[in-house]
């Protein structure tokens, strides 16, 4: 029987890891039930990682990085930064409905990890790559329109995510998936007022605010 490359083995399961998890909760991801979900050893799994904790930090990685890589596009050159900013939220929604169980999965990590004292940096960890992500991409859309944030980018993507676990939440509690949408959409309307024009800027520093 062919080896399989360590590599190969620990995306197989993460992958494993996250399925029982969308199914069944995070409770139920135990080192047993995911060994025989990525049809491995439990030997395997604790030679892959070193600990669950560093196990989980790989799950969501990907599933950040998942839904980063669903909604990450080029902008459209447009000096309406209302429809760029609206067509980033909206994007964003159509992967998050389209995946409810996996939406709640992630917050029953955060959730979980808080819970934990050996694990509460990774919630942590979790909004840091959320907002990294959404700043790449607000700097991405300003300088597509040619406009800087009026607050530091930093803080602009802290209200978006926000409105997105707000919009979302409600949405996996009533079901009303037209509502929240419209809801999020709104609130990209009214977030394209705290942008101003650049005029004879650097390309490099346009959609950055001294």
């Amino acid at each position: 029987m062919a080896r399989i490359a360590v590599a190969e083995r620990r995306q197989q399961l993460i992958d494993a890891t996250i399925r029982v998890m969308v199914e069944d909760g995070v409770a139920a991801a135990t080192t047993r039930r995911i060994a025989g979900e990525a049809g491995a050893t439990l030997a395997t799994v604790h030679y892959c990682f070193e600990s669950k904790q560093a196990l989980l930090r790989e799950v969501i990685t990907t599933l950040v990085r998942q839904l980063a890589t669903a909604v990450r596009q080029p902008p459209r050159q447009t000096s309406d930064l209302t429809t760029l900013v609206r067509e980033y939220l909206d994007a964003v929604w159509q992967v998050v409905e389209g995946e409810p169980k996996r939406q709640r999965l992630t917050y029953e990590l955060t959730q979980f990890a808080l819970r934990e004292p050996d694990l509460a940096e990774l919630a942590q960890w979790q909004y840091r790559l959320y907002h990294q992500e959404c700043e790449q991409t607000l700097g991405a859309v300003a300088r597509a329109a040619n406009v800087s944030w009026i607050l530091p980018v930093d803080v602009v993507a802290r209200m978006v995510l926000s409105a997105m676990d707000g919009a979302v939440l409600g949405w996996l509690v009533d079901g009303d998936a037209a509502r929240s949408r419209q809801v999020l959409l709104t609130y990209g309307e009214l977030l394209a007022g705290l942008a101003e024009p650049v005029r004879d800027a650097h390309p490099a520093v346009v959609g950055v605010r001294p």
